[in-house]
């Protein structure tokens, strides 16, 4: 990695006792992260001891316990300026969450460092995507590298929104025929203020991050780069596997996501013997 390029990994968790999959997933991470300041993200006041046996180099990052509370929570962590703020010091954030799987660490020939925000590309119709749908703009955040300091920039000045988001509740939160008519007049060009999306930083409702950082920061910021769906796919997959080993030209990407749901495709790259 290029000396004047800074990359943490972050491993969140919310339980003592990982799963035997989870194992296999910390253990790939062991096996190519180790030269890299891992934090073990986890609510405080958690025991750690089986994490730490299995990756003594693990940096002990405890957490408010609120943010590692559900699913809706963790989403909100990885949208907060304090979040990010925690590792200022570093220039990129590698998030791997223990459902996913790294094969190696050659993160500059995937150029994973040439956009703010990749990880696995999305296919039309997302988790339910069918074989042959098309490649979308957006990635996954499981196993996903952000530039931190364009995360920090970001957050920081979503306050200069909050006009747009009152004159949204104002007229056109409480009508989605009008947000709809609205939207198709404008062929979508202004969808992220008529749908109220960017919300996400005034209001206390649920969208997951990944969608945030793929199609509602680069509406607000079109300088914040998110990784074109080919370079994505060298970086990760996580849908329709085989098109994307195909798509990738028959190349394993640097890691993958949600390995355990498709053991029927990982099996023959992901040495399984722990769960048998």
């Amino acid at each position: 990695m290029s000396g004047n390029v800074s990359l943490c990994i972050i491993i969140p968790v919310h339980k003592p006792v990982p799963s035997a999959d989870e194992i296999i997933s910390l253990k790939a991470a062991h096996a190519q992260l180790t030269k890299y300041n891992c934090f073990l993200i986890y609510p405080d006041g958690m025991d750690t001891v089986i994490y730490t046996s299995l990756y003594p180099e693990l940096q002990l990052k405890p957490v408010e316990p609120q943010w590692l509370s559900s699913v809706e929570q963790y989403n909100k962590m990885k949208l907060s300026l304090d979040f990010y703020s925690l590792f200022s010091n570093y220039q990129y954030m590698l998030t791997y969450e223990l459902d996913a799987y790294i094969f190696h660490s050659d993160f500059e020939d995937t150029g994973a460092f040439n956009f703010d925000f990749i990880g696995a590309p999305f296919f039309e119709g997302y988790w339910e995507a069918k074989p042959g749908a098309s490649l979308s703009n957006g990635c996954n955040s499981g196993f996903s590298i952000r530039n931190v300091r364009s995360c920090i920039k970001v957050l920081s000045s979503m306050s200069k929104f909050r006009l747009e988001w009152l004159m949204y509740k104002l007229f056109l939160s409480h009508s989605s025929k009008l947000r709809t008519r609205l939207n198709k007049f404008t062929h979508n060009r202004y969808e992220v203020y008529i749908s109220g999306k960017f919300g996400f930083y005034f209001a206390n409702f649920h969208l997951n991050e990944d969608l945030v950082w793929s199609e509602v920061i680069p509406q607000l910021f079109p300088e914040f780069k998110v990784a074109d769906p080919m370079s994505a796919l060298k970086f990760s997959f996580e849908y329709n596997l085989a098109d994307s080993l195909r798509l990738n030209g028959d190349k394993l990407p640097l890691g993958c996501h949600a390995w355990y749901k498709h053991l029927s495709f990982w099996k023959q790259y992901i040495d399984i013997k722990d769960l048998t």
